[in-house]
């Protein structure tokens, strides 16, 4: 897809972003429902690890990999979601909206490559992820890392980030948030009013797409 044509994509694309356990894909769950009664266009729902590559990603994850690999795996996995689902929806005019998208690739590969050597820097994170298309509007689901923590232990899940490691994700989301069309949202909240406090900010920001 040439740079012109990412322009002019008559779609729109809104991405959920926020630290592990912020509630991203359980607003997701009931959000169509919410917005399709309203919304103009049809609505397509994708995200992180759907693609043949994500039981690879899921074992790296628990074994520990680096930041080196991780880069090219997710951009590989976020690109096979993106020419098989995400374009063709854009193209057709239709509403996209994405759990985990390019600025998840920047914050936790900021937070890694601050932490240890490596190979690449942030800026060859940044290029590897280029030529996806700018979203819309991303919505950031902010919660404290304690409630992180918190909702892991309570469903018994292990998971691959510390304390420290996720305070430096949550701060480069913050960092991320002052740079482009960003709605920070408390995901504290009842989940129901986080999913409403979602809907309405899409329908705020993209008020053509609705009735």
């Amino acid at each position: 897809m040439c740079a012109q044509e990412a322009m002019n994509l008559p779609g729109r694309l809104v991405t959920v972003e926020g630290i592990d356990r912020a509630g991203k894909s359980s607003v997701l769950k009931g959000l169509t429902s919410l917005l399709r009664d309203y919304c103009r266009v049809p609505i397509v729902l994708c995200g992180e690890l759907c693609s043949p590559l994500a039981p690879i990603i899921h074992d790296m994850l628990q074994k520990g990999s680096s930041a080196f690999l991780k880069t090219f795996l997710f951009a590989s996995d976020r690109a096979w979601t993106y020419e098989a689902e995400c374009l063709p929806a854009l193209r057709r005019g239709e509403l996209v909206l994405w759990d985990r998208y390019v600025d998840s690739a920047i914050a936790y590969r900021a937070t890694e490559l601050s932490k240890s050597v490596s190979l690449i820097d942030l800026d060859f994170v940044r290029e590897i992820n280029r030529p996806f298309v700018k979203p819309d509007l991303v919505i950031c689901i902010d919660i404290s890392v304690e409630v992180s923590i918190q909702r892991a232990r309570s469903v018994g899940s292990r998971e691959p980030y510390d304390r420290a490691f996720l305070e430096m994700v949550r701060a480069e989301y913050q960092k991320l948030s002052s740079q482009g069309e960003y709605c920070i949202i408390n995901g504290e909240q009842p989940i129901d009013d986080v999913r409403l406090a979602v809907a309405k900010a899409i329908q705020t920001r993209l008020k053509d797409l609705f009735l």
